[in-house]
Parts: structure tokens; sequence; C-alpha cells
């Protein structure tokens, strides 16, 4: 039963993340749930400036950035999650109300800001230098770390070997969202 449940779970996780795709459209930091071979393939050796977690709290909830990791094609990170009373899902199940949606069944996941519950992850914002990540994106729920949400992002052709990223996080029920910086810098493939 247990089993069915997760399945059940995980295809709603999924059809969730294809209608935000379709509300959101292309372009950056698009979030997709993650196959366990994303996963797989994410879990090679962090950059080595950003190996330890940065540690941010505000109105009783903790964000950990860590698992940041960039070879040149790929660029990742995670973010952790603690805090009381928080949710049991990670990331947030709301649709922004700018979103021009017609589905009926999604229209219901437009909540107000003031209305949402506390504690959920939104979809981050990561600058590099300063300048908005222009990449696809990968975002959804580390398969291996309870409470984790993990990005991926591909086709970096126009990133330095090593620069700052600075990554916004904002949390459902606190106003300010949580800000990283961190210097990244590549990790050769054969290391």
């Amino acid at each position: 039963m247990q089993q069915t449940s997760f399945k059940f779970t995980f295809l709603k996780q999924v059809l969730l993340t294809t209608s935000a795709l379709v509300i959101l459209g292309s372009g950056a930091a698009m979030p997709k749930f993650m196959s366990p071979i994303a996963v797989a393939a994410s879990n090679t050796k962090p950059a080595q400036a950003a190996s330890s977690k940065l540690s941010l709290t505000q109105n009783g909830v903790t964000l950990k950035l860590g698992d940041v990791f960039y070879d040149g094609t790929r660029l990742s990170f995670s973010i952790e999650r603690e805090g009381k009373n928080l949710p049991k899902e990670v990331l947030s199940p709301y649709i922004p109300m700018d979103a021009k949606i017609t589905n009926k069944s999604l229209k219901k996941r437009m909540v107000p800001e003031k209305d949402q519950k506390k504690g959920y992850i939104k979809i981050p914002g990561v600058l590099i230098e300063g300048n908005k990540l222009k990449s696809f994106g990968m975002f959804g729920d580390k398969i291996s770390k309870k409470n984790t949400i993990e990005a991926i992002y591909s086709k970096l052709d126009s990133l330095p070997d090593s620069f700052e990223m600075t990554v916004q996080v904002g949390v459902t029920g606190i106003s300010k969202p949580f800000e990283f910086k961190v210097p990244v810098k590549k990790v050769n493939k054969g290391s």
C-alpha cells in the first residue's frame, strides 16, 4: 500500500510540474522533477570553494545551500530546509497569482501570498556575477535527502571557469527572500 501511495504522490508531482512548465513556458530555471538518473548523475564531487553548506535563518525557517558543483557543462546545488511545523512537502504547490492559466484545477493553486502556508520553497533565482543565469534548468526534490531540493542547470557555454553565484530563494510565508552568495570554481572532469 505504501508503494502505491508513493507512486501516486510521484505521479501527482510530475503532473503538477508538467502543468507548471506549460504555465511558465520556456526560459531559465524551469522547474522539473528529476529522475533518479539525474539525481545520481549530480551526486559527484562538489566544487572546492563551496563544499561546505551556507546557512541562513528567517522567521524560524533555516535554509542551507550546499552540494555546489560546476564542471563547465553542468551547474548544480541543493537547498535543505529545516524548522518546526513546516509542511511535509518542500516545494511550493502554489501558482503565482499573475500566471495565465485556464485549467480550473490549476487555478485552485493560485493562492494570495498572505494566505499561503509558511515554509514551502519557491523556484530559486540564480545570478552569475550579478547577471541572471540564462540556462535550461531542472528543479525538484532531492530523492537521496529528505527536506532537500536540487537544481541542475545545463547549456552553460558562456560561463567562466570561476565566478560568484547568487542564489535567491523565496519561502512562502516569509516576505524577504533568502540570498546566498558563493564563489564557484570549475571542477575538472577527471578529478
